[in-house]
């Protein structure tokens, strides 16, 4: 089935909303030096779903791989871009602590947009499932990640 123009929009709003997310963890990887390796895997992740959603584009042109019609609501992930925004704006002109630029990035990561990424596209190819499988583990450890480091952090302040 060849998607609906509303369908391809809600793509191309999801495009915008992982972009912007990397755009913040580029700002937190120039605002926190220190914690070099977290933001780049976090930015890399990102990276990696966006190129991923737009390689996508043929097959989903085609019908190939679908899009879930009910994955998620445009308008809400409009107001998740604008919190987004909102903390982009707080990391270039507030005094903004790593623990709180790290537990915003939890409750995103955590979030149930970037839960349910994954079942966004639906297909069958072994390919698909192969990256799929690959990108859903890849980004289950970027959580454990920031969760790991949130738990040492509240060791440390103990």
């Amino acid at each position: 089935m060849i998607p609906s123009s509303f369908q391809m929009h809600k793509v191309d709003v999801l495009l915008e909303y992982k972009e912007l997310l990397a755009q913040l963890y580029q700002l937190c990887n120039r605002r926190f030096p220190e914690h070099i390796d977290l933001w780049q895997k976090l930015f890399a992740e990102k990276f990696s779903h966006i190129k991923w959603v737009k390689s996508l584009q043929p097959e989903v042109d085609t019908g190939t791989i679908t899009i879930n019609p009910t994955s998620f609501k445009v308008e809400a992930l409009r107001f998740l871009m604008q919190a987004l925004q909102t903390k982009i704006n707080d990391l270039e002109h507030e005094p903004i602590t790593f623990l709180q630029a790290l537990i915003f990035a939890k409750d995103t990561e955590d979030g149930m947009l970037e839960k349910n990424f994954f079942s966004i596209f639906q297909g069958s190819t072994p390919e698909f499932m192969n990256k799929k499988s690959t990108m859903e583990l890849e980004h289950q450890n970027n959580v454990n990640l920031i969760k790991s480091t949130l738990f040492d952090i509240n060791k440390l302040q103990r």
